[in-house]
């Protein structure tokens, strides 16, 4: 199952609301693993000039939906930048940026990188479920690619009865 069929069967509750001017929206998270092209110079820039006037604004749900735009469109250098910038400036949503750039790096196939950032998220006190779900894709992927089960023991050790412990018990 991959990331996206993870958010299609979570309820609601599971989507970060956001508002953009008057109209309520959902997005969730992390919407698919589409490559996309890499971003000039000048178009990063101007993604993150909108996120300081977002954030400026004291519009953090804008700012957050917009870097999820970017992730959702796969530009993951950009978005991760992008969350970097909202964790500056909203200290409060650091649980929410880091789960974000360690999507980022997951999909950039950085999975070392994104079960830090995953880590961190949970530190911060975002939530276990969808970490659960996050870190052991990670791991997994990690193991695939390289056959090294560090990562599923990291697994274990923060989850040691979570959804995939019988799968990660295989793998050591």
């Amino acid at each position: 199952m991959g990331l996206l069929d993870w958010f299609k069967k979570q309820a609601k509750k599971d989507a970060i609301e956001l508002k953009e001017e008057d109209n309520q929206r959902s997005i969730y998270a992390t919407l698919n693993k589409a490559q996309g092209e890499g971003i000039s110079h000048e178009e990063a820039q101007a993604m993150q000039a909108e996120i300081l006037e977002l954030l400026s604004k004291e519009d953090k749900n804008s700012a957050i939906n917009f870097a999820c735009q970017l992730l959702a469109k796969g530009q993951y250098e950009a978005c991760i930048k992008a969350f970097e910038k909202i964790m500056e400036q909203e200290p409060s949503e650091k649980g929410t940026c880091e789960n974000q750039i360690g999507a980022a790096y997951f999909f950039l196939g950085k999975y070392p990188e994104a079960i830090a950032h995953y880590l961190l998220s949970l530190q911060n006190g975002f939530d276990t479920e969808m970490l659960d779900y996050n870190i052991w894709e990670a791991a997994e992927e990690h193991y695939k690619a390289t056959g090294d089960n560090t990562f599923v023991k990291t697994y274990l050790q923060h989850f040691p009865e979570g959804e995939a412990r019988a799968a990660a018990v295989k793998l050591l």
